[in-house]
C-alpha cells in the first residue's frame, strides 16, 4: 500500500519484475569471477576487462534510451526489450565455453539494463503522483534489494551440489518470470512523440537537473565499494562464508530500510534524506577504518542504510526537477552519470587501499563525501522540489 492507497498495477509488476531479475542476476554474477578463473582458467585482468567493457557499455545506453523514450512518448518497449536482452544474455553464460563468449553474454546483459533502466524508472513516475515518488522508488529498490539476497542465497546453498553451468541454467527461471512480467505493463498517456531528430542524440538538461545530476555523480564518486568490506573481513579472518553472509546483511538491511526511507523522502523533502545518507557513509567509513570483526559487522549494516537513504531518493530527487516530457532523459543522465563515474572512483580508492592501505582508502572516501555533501548543499539555491501532495 502506498499511503493507505491501492498500489497501481504497474508499481506492483515493477517491483515483480525487479525481484524475479536480480534472484537471476545474483545466482550467476558472484559465481562469475570463479567460473572465469576456475573453470576457463583466465586471469584476474580479463576479470577485470569483462566487467569494465560492461559498465561503459551499460552507462551510454542508459543516457541514450532514457531521453529517446521521451521522444517517442513510449516506455514499454524499451523496458521489455532491456529485460529480453538480458534474459538472453543469462542463457548464454550456460553454454559458453570460452572468456569472449562470457565477455559477450555480460555486455549483452549491461545493453539489456543500459535500454531499460531510465525507460523503467520514468515509467515509475508516470505512474504515481507526485507526493508518491520516494515510497515508489523505495518500493522498487527493496523488490530489487530481496532478490538480490534470494538469489545470493541460492547461489550459495546450490553451488556445493552443482556446476556452474548447473547453476547458471537454474537463474534463467526467475528471469524469465521476469521478462514475461514485462509484457502486463501498462503505458500511461503521455505527450505526443516529438519531430524526428538524429536518433542518438542526447537528451538535454535543464540547469536544476544537471546541478542534481552533477552532485549524485560526485557522491558515487566518493563511495566504497561493497567489495572492500568483503575483502576487509577475509583479511580479519571472517572466511568465505563470512564475507557471503554480511552481503545477505547489508542487502537485507538495504531491503528492509529502502521504503522507509523513501516516505520519509515524501515527507521531509529529499535534501534531508540525502544528507542523512551522506553523514551515514561516513559513519560507515569510521567503523570500517577501525579493523575488527565487530566495526565490520556494524560498516555492513550502515552501509544498507545509507544506499536505502539515498540510492531511491536521488531518482525521486531527479524526477522532480525534471518537466513531465523529460523524466527520461534526466533518469538517463543520472545513470549514465552514476555509472561513468563510479568507475573511476572503485578504481581510486582500490589502488589507494592497495597502495596505502584500508585506512587511508577510507579517509580519501570520506575526504570525497564531504566534497559531494558541499555539492548537494549548492544545489538548494536550484531547489524545484514538488510541494507534498502536489501532481505535475
Amino acid at each position: 500500500m502506498i499511503a493507505g492507497q491501492h498500489m497501481p498495477r504497474n508499481l506492483w509488476l515493477v517491483g515483480l519484475i525487479s525481484l524475479f531479475t536480480d534472484w537471476s542476476s545474483q545466482m550467476i554474477f558472484p559465481l562469475l569471477p570463479l567460473f572465469l578463473t576456475q573453470s576457463l582458467g583466465v586471469g584476474a585482468a580479463i576479470v577485470g576487462l569483462v566487467e569494465g567493457a560492461a559498465q561503459s557499455t551499460a552507462a551510454l545506453l542508459k543516457l541514450w534510451a532514457g531521453g529517446y523514450s521521451d521522444r517517442l512518448a513510449r516506455r514499454k518497449p524499451f523496458v521489455v526489450a532491456g529485460y529480453a536482452a538480458s534474459t538472453a544474455a543469462k542463457a548464454l553464460f550456460v553454454i559458453a565455453s570460452g572468456w569472449p563468449a562470457v565477455f559477450a553474454a555480460r555486455v549483452l546483459e549491461r545493453v539489456g539494463k543500459g535500454v531499460r533502466s531510465a525507460p523503467r524508472d520514468a515509467l515509475i513516475a508516470d505512474t504515481v503522483a507526485a507526493d508518491q515518488r520516494g515510497r515508489s522508488y523505495g518500493w522498487q529498490r527493496a523488490m530489487d534489494g530481496a532478490g538480490s539476497v534470494l538469489g545470493a542465497l541460492t547461489a550459495l546453498l546450490l553451488i556445493g551440489y552443482l556446476s556452474f553451468r548447473s547453476v547458471f541454467a537454474l537463474a534463467l527461471l526467475p528471469a524469465l518470470i521476469a521478462l514475461l512480467l514485462t509484457t502486463l505493463l501498462r503505458e500511461e498517456a503521455l505527450a505526443a512523440p516529438r519531430a524526428a531528430g538524429p536518433w542518438l542524440a542526447l537528451p538535454r538538461l535543464r540547469r536544476p537537473v544537471a546541478a542534481a545530476v552533477a552532485a549524485a555523480a560526485l557522491f558515487a564518486f566518493s563511495r566504497l565499494s561493497f567489495a572492500f568490506l568483503l575483502l576487509a573481513g577475509l583479511d580479519l579472518g571472517a572466511g568465505i562464508q563470512g564475507v557471503l553472509l554480511a552481503y545477505v546483511l547489508y542487502q537485507t538491511v538495504y531491503t528492509l530500510v529502502s521504503p522507509a526511507a523513501g516516505r520519509a523522502s515524501d515527507r521531509y523533502g529529499r535534501i534531508p534524506l540525502l544528507a542523512a545518507g551522506y553523514v551515514l557513509q561516513l559513519a560507515m567509513l569510521a567503523a570500517l577504518a577501525i579493523g575488527s570483526l565487530p566495526a565490520l559487522v556494524l560498516a555492513a549494516l550502515l552501509y544498507g542504510i545509507a544506499e536505502a537513504a539515498v540510492d531511491a531518493t536521488q531518482r525521486a530527487w531527479i524526477v522532480d526537477r525534471a518537466g513531465r516530457e523529460g523524466r527520461g532523459g534526466a533518469l538517463g543522465w543520472y545513470h549514465a552519470a552514476i555509472a561513468a563515474t563510479a568507475l573511476p572512483g572503485a578504481w581510486l580508492l582500490g589502488w589507494t587501499w592497495e597502495q596505502h592501505g584500508s585506512v587511508a582508502a577510507c579517509a580519501l572516501s570520506a575526504g570525497l563525501t564531504v566534497l559531494a555533501g558541499l555539492a548537494l548543499w549548492a544545489t538548494a539555491g536550484h531547489s524545484t522540489e514538488q510541494s507534498a501532495g502536489r501532481s505535475d
